[in-house]
């Protein structure tokens, strides 16, 4: 059972939870308000209900953020790819895929600029290239951790009974500016 909440929210109950045992106790309290999930609690038998063993919990805390994707130092170059230095919320599943898109912009900058040592011009041409990918993906997905927009919710309605709808929306997760654009309705201002 997966439960996501906003910091600070009304199912952001799991804080201080140090033991399988409180974990187990409170994820029963959460899934037994039946205002919030009350197809699950109906399905749920409490006295088969619980962890696997004491191991069979997460819980953790993310706090979006993007950092410039490298360094020099000491005329050397630390270059940082994926999570380490563009951190998302796994609501839209983007991780992996932004880690992806990074390495594979890191070839091709390497290739346009084979001729040249890698130097921070070359590094400044590589985080141009990824930018506005990397603040879409990250702006989206924040914009998923909030109460859905009108619009957006109306879409998500439309698109349970609409393929067409269904399909332009599933787009979004091949190309998160499409989704940033349908969520904030602005285009993109890489930092």
């Amino acid at each position: 059972m997966f439960i996501e909440a906003v910091p600070d929210g009304i199912l952001d109950t799991f804080k201080e939870i140090k033991t399988s045992e409180a974990f187990e106790e409170r994820m029963h309290i959460t899934v037994e308000v039946e205002e919030y999930f009350p197809e699950i609690a109906a399905r749920i038998t409490p006295a088969s209900f619980g962890l696997l063993d004491e191991q069979a919990y997460l819980q953790t805390a993310i706090t979006s953020i993007i950092h410039r994707p490298y360094v020099m130092e000491n005329h050397t170059l630390i270059l940082g790819c994926g999570d380490s230095v563009f951190l998302t919320d796994p609501i839209t599943g983007h991780g992996c895929n932004t880690a992806s898109y990074a390495a594979e912009q890191i070839y091709e900058t390497l290739l346009t600029n084979k001729e040249a040592a890698w130097d921070e011009a070359v590094s400044a041409a590589y985080w141009n290239r990824v930018k506005a990918y990397i603040v879409a993906v990250t702006e989206w997905t924040n914009a998923m951790t909030q109460p859905l927009p009108e619009h957006i919710a109306g879409l998500l309605m439309k698109a349970a009974a609409d393929q067409q709808t269904a399909d332009e929306i599933a787009v979004w997760f091949e190309d998160p500016i499409k989704a940033r654009e349908a969520f904030l309705g602005n285009s993109i201002n890489p930092r």
